[in-house]
């Protein structure tokens, strides 16, 4: 049964990725979180999102844990729309061959990746930035939350586009920025599926793999990996106004590769 479920929800997200500011209007803002970092490919400006957990270690997306070769802290504000590059003494490169991912639907849907020190500075990334403590109980629906990442912004990809609600007031500088946004913990777990979190801050191309913060207790309880929240064509299939992600305290799988990656 909880198999058929998990297809359904794949199934029925799968072309939802970029849909996804929740309510009328795009609430995110600049934000400067030192802990949260932007995974890309050599030579490329927007990549997914990814949040230290330790002093080398990070969390993110399964399907961006193989072909991504650094991480970037401190990223400064985009120029005109132009994502720009950190400074090197905040890159630190991936750990080639550490990885431990899934890459399935909607909670089945995480990395964990281990960082070299900077090459410059010697120092590990969460030496440096600091790091999000896991929470180690499950969170209640409706406890406040904030969703860190760096996503596309410059108009939302569904909504703005079609002229549905206005661009963000701040569009330029926080195009594939770090960018913040704040909301509810809709469902902290689905019956017969823990592994599914929902959430209602505003998110979009590029938060793939951004924290889920505890507002109470500043604590990691999970990553945002598909849209939902303006999804209404599809409604009568099953969709709700909510953004989706991958519980850590939910999935078991996650939370063993989080502590295995951590103990070394």
């Amino acid at each position: 049964m909880k198999f058929i479920v998990s297809l359904l929800l794949a199934s029925t997200f799968s072309s939802l990725a970029h849909a996804e500011i929740c309510g009328g209007t795009d609430d995110r803002a600049l934000s400067f979180d030192s802990k949260v970092g932007r995974l890309v490919k050599d030579g490329a400006t927007q990549g997914c999102t990814v949040t230290l957990v330790s002093d080398n270690c990070v969390v993110t997306v399964g399907a961006c844990a193989l072909d991504r070769d650094y991480v970037e802290f401190n990223v400064p504000v985009s120029v005109a729309g132009v994502a720009q590059k950190s400074s090197l003494e905040d890159r630190y490169y991936v750990e080639k061959g550490t990885e431990r991912h899934k890459a399935d639907g909607i909670g089945h849907q995480w990395a964990v990746l281990r960082l070299k020190p900077n090459e410059v500075t010697g120092k590990n990334a969460g030496a440096v930035q600091g790091f999000y403590h896991i929470a180690t109980k499950k969170s209640q629906n409706n406890d406040p939350i904030r969703v860190v990442s760096y996503g596309y912004a410059l108009n939302d990809l569904y909504d703005i586009k079609h002229g549905e609600m206005p661009a963000n007031s701040n569009p330029e500088q926080m195009h594939f920025a770090q960018q913040v946004s704040h909301g509810k913990l809709v469902k902290a777990g689905i019956f017969l599926i823990p592994e599914i979190i929902e959430h209602d801050a505003d998110t979009s191309y590029g938060s793939w793999g951004a924290p889920v913060i505890n507002e109470k207790t500043n604590e990691l309880v999970g990553i945002n990996t598909h849209g939902g929240c303006r999804a209404q064509y599809v409604v009568k299939a099953g969709a709700r106004y909510t953004n989706s992600g991958t519980s850590i305290t939910g999935s078991s799988a996650f939370s063993k590769a989080i502590k295995a990656c951590v103990g070394k």
